[in-house]
């Protein structure tokens, strides 16, 4: 896990030079790099590494659609289709954190009971764009007596 944190802000620093924040400003496709999850509930032993891969594009400036395909933390395919919206809530020179009010359709494998399903509803987050580099951390909600089931991470390349 050390590794995979080390990594990722290796990755992160690379791609948020503030030399290259001007160029974001047109680029209306990215890729996105899954990530990492925290589970709430610590009864079941989920894998907190969920590698998968995405695209996103922006209809507008901060209008987005995106589909990803990842491993899930019941050790099963994750393959959500999301819409959303950024809001801008505070910059930081050249990096502007966001809100993000985002609405996702998945299919999901559960390996540990070997059932798939398909679920639909909000999912809220964060993100952190410096320069190319959009650093997303989104909230998965469940409607039952604990409200929050994970918090998950990925990284948004802006490409073109």
């Amino acid at each position: 896990m050390t590794r995979v944190l080390a990594f990722t802000a290796l990755f992160v620093a690379a791609f948020s030079s503030p030399l290259l924040a001007g160029e974001g400003s047109n680029r209306r496709w990215g890729v996105s790099l899954w990530g990492l999850s925290y589970h709430i509930d610590d009864a079941v032993e989920f894998d907190e590494v969920n590698v998968g891969l995405g695209v996103r594009r922006y209809v507008s400036r901060r209008v987005f659609v995106e589909v990803d395909a990842l491993r899930n933390s019941n050790s099963g395919l994750a393959v959500p289709l999301s819409t959303g919206i950024e809001f801008r809530i505070a910059s930081f020179g050249a990096c502007s954190l966001h809100a993000v009010a985002a609405g996702t359709v998945v299919y999901y494998q559960n390996g540990r009971t070997d059932v798939s399903y398909v679920k639909a509803g909000p999912v809220p987050g964060l993100t952190l764009e410096c320069g190319r580099v959009k650093t997303n951390a989104i909230v998965v909600l469940r409607g039952d007596r604990q409200p929050v089931a994970a918090v998950a991470a990925a990284l948004t390349i802006m490409v073109r």
